[in-house]
């Protein structure tokens, strides 16, 4: 059998594909941008480029994942309003004392429309001191 890590999705191995969906009001996106110090009351038409991969952020934390390095390529901008799926693909599993470093391949899709592609690489990890 393979390396598995635990995360909140169950077991996962490589070549396992995290997904989750997320869908962004016009109050959410002015709201962010309000925190971001960004106030203004103008209607938004795309979502800033930190909430298109917040949810990837969210896929990361489901399996304490510590990133090492990542890369990321933009096809376009997302509207608000359309909804996004997150999905990271994991690439590598590798054991090692307290961690396992781990790579994975990451998109963000419009429908069937892959809008963000990227990799990232890094660690997760185990034993005492996991967050699990």
């Amino acid at each position: 059998m393979g390396t598995t890590i635990p995360s909140a999705h169950g077991e996962v191995a490589v070549g396992d594909v995290l997904r989750v969906s997320r869908t962004y009001t016009v109050d959410e996106v002015r709201e962010f941008r309000g925190l971001s110090g960004y106030p203004d009351n103008s209607e938004p038409r795309f979502l800033p480029y930190l909430l298109v991969v917040a949810p990837l952020t969210k896929l990361g934390g489901d399996i304490d994942y510590l990133s090492g390095r990542m890369t990321w390529a933009v096809r376009r901008p997302v509207a608000v309003g359309e909804e996004i799926t997150a999905e990271l693909e994991i690439t590598r599993l590798e054991p090692g004392p307290g961690v396992t470093k781990i790579a994975f391949d990451a998109r963000i899709r419009c429908g069937d429309e892959v809008v963000v592609t990227g990799t990232s690489k890094g660690v997760v990890l185990s034993g005492e001191g996991a967050g699990r």
